[in-house]
């Protein structure tokens, strides 16, 4: 994780909460946005547990942690009696747990659907004060990719607890994503970039450091059970118009080739089958549905805080990409 200088985005704002060493258990939390977020709840004060499928790396770490104030647990959100261990003792429960591939080891069922009916049961026998799940804009609109479905149906499974809260964010951009430095790296080698349904898909970028603001803005503030927060920038622009701002931050020139959903999909069907897939047929079906905020479930509705420009906020990580020779 990246400490605060002058080359770092920090959010604009913080939401601060008062606790007593309270624990928050962070499912999942190995990843990009647990990175953040971990560190900003051992900065506010809180024990953390950090429960990960795998075994955390090496490269996870936190600046603002003191001497044993979290611990490290591998467990797997399908293995319903360690979870349910784990998770006792804890005042909160954060599950950042997505797939984004579905694979026979992590399929998007396990992960998604009986993992989260796991943490659900858990919750309700111990009583969790809040359970927080993030899942993902447009879960709710697409009915064609499993992605979505499982998503949806996790989110089912969540409302089951009391005090829950579920935020679904656009695409989560910053320094070490998996997008703008995806798309950055891809342009670096390919004259040609793929425009999947014209490349017309909206998504309202939100930067990392906004998103856990808001989710630690929803820990001790009290909402209606089950209650859907979306989570999006300020900014609503279209894949292609993604693409032509990295392209031109990064002074690139490239050919954009049309690619229409049926020619993609077929497409995707020989992707899958590499080593590295660029793009799967599922994550074609979730590009036909806008990744856009809902007003009514606006997170501003909930709490006063403005999220960074994508603009501003990309420029920034782009910058500091072509400083560092690419990710």
């Amino acid at each position: 994780m990246l400490n605060n200088n002058n080359n770092i985005i920090i959010a604009k704002n913080i939401l601060y909460c008062n606790m007593d060493q309270k624990i928050i258990s962070v499912i999942g939390g190995s990843g990009f946005i647990g990175n953040y977020l971990i560190d900003k709840l051992l900065e506010l004060g809180y024990y953390v547990k950090i429960i990960s499928r795998k075994p955390i790396a090496k490269k996870n770490f936190y600046p603002s942690a003191k001497l044993g104030q979290y611990s490290l647990i591998s467990c797997n959100i399908c293995d319903e009696k360690k979870l349910d261990k784990v998770i006792e003792g804890s005042f909160c429960v954060i599950n950042l747990v997505g797939v984004l591939e579905d694979k026979k080891k992590n399929s998007f069922n396990a992960a998604h659907i009986q993992g989260s009916e796991n943490i659900m049961k858990s919750c309700k026998k111990h009583n969790i004060q809040k359970l927080i799940h993030i899942s993902a804009l447009g879960v709710d609109k697409n009915k064609t990719s499993k992605y979505a479905i499982t998503k949806f149906k996790a989110e089912k499974n969540i409302k089951k607890v009391q005090n829950s809260i579920i935020i679904r964010p656009s695409i989560v951009f910053g320094y070490e994503d998996n997008f703008l430095n995806f798309f950055a790296n891809y342009a670096k080698f390919s004259p040609f970039l793929p425009l999947i349904g014209g490349g017309r898909t909206n998504f309202q970028p939100i930067l990392v450091s906004d998103l856990v603001q808001i989710i630690i803005g929803c820990i001790n503030k009290k909402f209606k059970d089950g209650q859907i927060i979306e989570a999006g920038g300020p900014d609503t622009l279209s894949f292609k118009e993604i693409l032509i701002f990295l392209l031109n931050e990064l002074k690139l020139k490239r050919y954009f080739i049309n690619l229409p959903f049926n020619l993609a999909s077929k497409l995707a069907f020989f992707l899958e089958r590499m080593p590295v897939k660029l793009i799967t047929r599922d994550q074609v079906e979730m590009l036909k549905t806008d990744n856009t905020v809902n007003k009514k479930n606006s997170y501003k509705k909930f709490l006063k805080y403005e999220c960074n420009s994508f603009f501003i906020a990309a420029k920034k990580q782009l910058k500091f990409y072509k400083k560092n020779g690419g990710h």
